[in-house]
């Protein structure tokens, strides 16, 4: 097994916002530089921390960021998060280990060496 560590930013795509040629949401802007429209919140934070939790022994760092011990691979853990994840959201996953990794509590370097 490996460890990986997860972290996320859930973006806000609720309510109204302005729109631009470089604002990603696919809409066509050669008319005007300013339009409103909504984006349905699908999934939140509560979903991705599930998602998270089921994909083997974890521990919470950081309020948005997690190390997990699976078998799966960065790729499939990404996938996996992604799955309940909103557009807007970022998500990174990375490998890690305990000896190419610092912390001020040496709890945490005992779990991801374990």
């Amino acid at each position: 097994m490996s460890a990986y560590m997860i972290t996320y930013f859930i973006s806000d795509t609720g309510g109204h916002h302005d729109h631009d040629e470089n604002c990603g949401c696919g809409g066509d802007h050669s008319a005007s530089h300013e339009h409103e429209h909504e984006h349905e919140h699908v999934h939140g934070d509560a979903n991705i921390i599930g998602k998270i939790k089921s994909l083997g022994a974890w521990a919470q760092f950081l309020p948005e960021g997690f190390f997990v011990k699976t078998s799966s691979s960065a790729e499939e853990i990404f996938a996996e998060v992604s799955s309940v994840a909103n557009k807007g959201d970022i998500i990174f996953v990375t490998k890690i280990d305990a000896k190419s990794s610092a912390c001020a509590n040496p709890a945490v370097l005992d779990w991801l060496a374990e």
